[in-house]
């Protein structure tokens, strides 16, 4: 049988990453799952290439067009690999057999790490339960999917759909000026090493906190933690003259009826202003709450994604050949994206498996490796993993971030992937 043809565009929120990701800036975030066994590297590779076919839009190579990047069909075998020491790694597609994923394992851990023009963390974890259910399927288990394994269902096109043009409405566009952010500075590890850091906690002991002492959510509270821990223990952020700007990415799925694979988030920020010298957490946990309410509103979610695929259809942007595009997004992502920003949280909350594959998994870790400090967080059973990462050397602002959370009565267990030695080494 002839397998068939297909080819997309790239999305709205990919078409940015092909021409600004190098290696100290690779847009690769990591999804894993600690499974009860040691990982049978062979098996994992033969469930990788059974499902492949099931999720077209990670089945993909990237070519370049006339004006635009887009994705071609990728029949070519998988290959997994044993997992490196360094977190989300740039990786070129053209040696990983044009995939812009990859598939690790080491020990009992099963990891998929993916270039973000593919897809965001809600259709990456997707793909990872997939393969993990088909991983122990092939071992021998028998376990009910109770739908919510995409493998086991029948493929909808609505999967592959990019939700932000179908959702384009030009008669509703919000104006997207950002002001620039205050940076965290220092000494950064060498050969681009990501520092890792992850708390754990008792996720109904973290709830009963957040909604009963605070009354907010817990992607609010984990915000406010942050910006405090950054205004405690920097020493140049009071009376710099740029305010941290934390953002957040919102699932859009939720609002817009979709089930798309590929990405479909869009972010919002909280904003903490440099000239204050006396903040206290509860004054920045009014505010970001205040932030979020005032954000999280379909109709303002909406306007920002007509003026993103606004600028997308402008006939002049549309008519530049793809180098001259290339050039122009370096040039406007330097001066409006990493500028603007000042460090991100991305929450994927509860990983829901079916029962029999649940039992299977023992953990669940989600990193993204952002410049400054970039903060993921990820629930399975009873507990939820913090996890920090960051290219600096200084622990500082985490170890606070801890801190505060052992003194509102939490048991935190935390790990690190730093060791004195990286100092030198690194």
């Amino acid at each position: 049988m002839k397998k068939r043809k297909y080819w997309y565009k790239l999305d709205n929120a990919a078409k940015i990453f092909p021409a600004v990701s190098k290696d100290d800036r690779s847009n690769v975030f990591r999804l894993s799952f600690y499974i009860d066994e040691v990982v049978d590297s062979e098996i994992l590779e033969q469930a990788v290439n059974k499902i492949l076919p099931r999720f077209e839009t990670f089945a993909v190579q990237m070519k370049n067009g006339l004006f635009w990047n887009y994705f071609s069909e990728n029949h070519r075998h998988f290959e997994v690999e044993e997992e490196p020491a360094q977190v989300c790694k740039y990786f070129k597609s053209i040696r990983n057999s044009g995939y812009m994923f990859k598939v690790y394992y080491l020990d009992n851990k099963i990891t998929l790490e993916t270039f973000h023009a593919i897809s965001d963390g809600t259709g990456a974890l997707q793909f990872l339960k997939s393969i993990v259910f088909q991983y122990f399927k092939l071992r021998g288990f028998k376990l009910e999917h109770e739908h919510l394994i995409l493998s086991e269902l029948p493929y909808s096109k609505k999967e592959s759909e990019d939700n932000f043009v179908s959702n384009y409405d030009k008669n509703n566009k919000l104006n997207l000026k950002e002001e620039k952010a205050y940076h965290l500075s220092g000494e950064k590890f060498h050969q681009h090493w990501v520092l890792v850091y992850k708390i754990r906690l008792n996720t109904k002991a973290m709830i009963d906190i957040v909604k009963n002492k605070y009354h907010v959510t817990v992607t609010q509270y984990v915000t406010a933690l942050l910006a405090y821990s950054i205004y405690k223990e920097t020493v140049d952020f009071v009376g710099h003259k740029k305010p941290l700007k934390i953002f957040i990415p919102v699932n859009l799925r939720p609002y817009f009826d979709s089930i798309t694979l590929r990405n479909f988030t869009l972010y919002i920020k909280s904003t903490y202003t440099s000239e204050k010298n006396d903040w206290t957490f509860e004054e920045m946990l009014k505010l970001t709450k205040s932030y979020f309410e005032d954000q999280l509103d379909k109709h303002k979610l909406h306007g920002r994604i007509n003026a993103l695929v606004g600028f997308e259809k402008n006939a002049w942007i549309r008519t530049l050949p793809l180098i001259l595009k290339q050039i122009a997004f370096k040039v406007g992502y330097n001066l409006l994206g990493e500028s603007i920003n000042s460090c991100s949280i991305s929450n994927l909350g509860i990983c829901k498996l079916p029962k029999d594959l649940e039992e299977k998994i023992v953990d669940a870790d989600f990193v993204n490796a952002g410049y400054g400090i970039a903060m993921t967080l990820i629930s399975l059973k009873e507990h939820t993993n913090i996890i920090l990462s960051s290219p600096l050397k200084d622990l500082s602002i985490m170890s606070y971030f801890t801190k505060m959370l052992v003194d509102e009565g939490l048991e935190v267990v935390a790990d690190t992937n730093y060791k004195e030695d990286y100092d030198e080494i690194l």
